[in-house]
């Protein structure tokens, strides 16, 4: 169904009453953990959602709609349904990425660098939003962003893996280290090297992985 064929207001003006009964009920939960999964009125959430995003176009959308949009699919961060929807029409996905490049809640942004794996042959613009989520404020948000690079096996990947790497966070190396591997890097060996020196304990048993792994490959190719 086309949006020009139906009046869409009736379905922006109920995402409206959702997201708002939402914020009330949140208001008053202990927000911890997996506290958006208590919500009772998911179905009705993912019902309406589903609905605006398989009907309408974003050039229709009202600033209101989108921030509801972002809001939800954040709120959805446990069990990324929604954001899986959204993927399923590429030019919103799009859309919707490029709104959320600034916006200020990091679930709704990681889940957009993840989820534009999905479109990137087809939509090059994707890449290139992914790696302005690597650079992003939020740690998690840029992990995510440089491992969606690796696994599209972006040209950008080994640049912003390295680039992880020089952080000095513990998390953010074990992302380059799997980065390198995926892009089959000739820098891997080098960030092994290091890493099994690390001050780091996860990043030396992540190299160490990898070092089993190599000695494995090989033994196979020998036999």
């Amino acid at each position: 169904m086309n949006e020009s064929c139906f009046d869409a207001s009736d379905l922006y003006n109920e995402l409206d009453e959702w997201v708002d009964d939402f914020w009330t009920w949140a208001k008053s939960q202990k927000q911890e953990y997996e506290w958006e999964t208590d919500y009772e009125h998911w179905p009705r959430i993912y019902s309406v959602f589903s609905k605006l995003i398989e009907t309408t176009e974003p050039s229709h959308w009202y600033r209101k709609t989108i921030n509801n949009l972002l809001y939800l699919i954040a709120r959805d961060h446990e069990c990324t349904g929604l954001i899986h929807k959204v993927s399923e029409k590429p030019e919103s996905l799009l859309f919707l990425a490029q709104e959320g490049l600034f916006y200020p809640d990091p679930d709704v942004r990681w889940q957009l660098a993840y989820c534009l794996t999905k479109i990137s042959k087809s939509y090059p613009k994707a890449e290139s939003i992914i790696c302005t989520f690597c650079d992003d404020s939020d740690e998690y948000v840029r992990r995510r962003a440089t491992l969606a690079l690796g696994s599209i096996q972006s040209g950008y990947a080994e640049e912003k893996a390295i680039a992880a790497w020089k952080m000095n966070l513990e998390y953010q190396q074990i992302a380059a280290l799997e980065v390198l591997k995926q892009i089959e890097s000739k820098q891997l060996e080098h960030y092994v090297k290091l890493a099994a020196n690390s001050e780091f304990k996860y990043v030396r048993s992540y190299a160490e992985r990898i070092i089993e792994e190599v000695h494995k490959i090989a033994n196979r190719k020998k036999d």
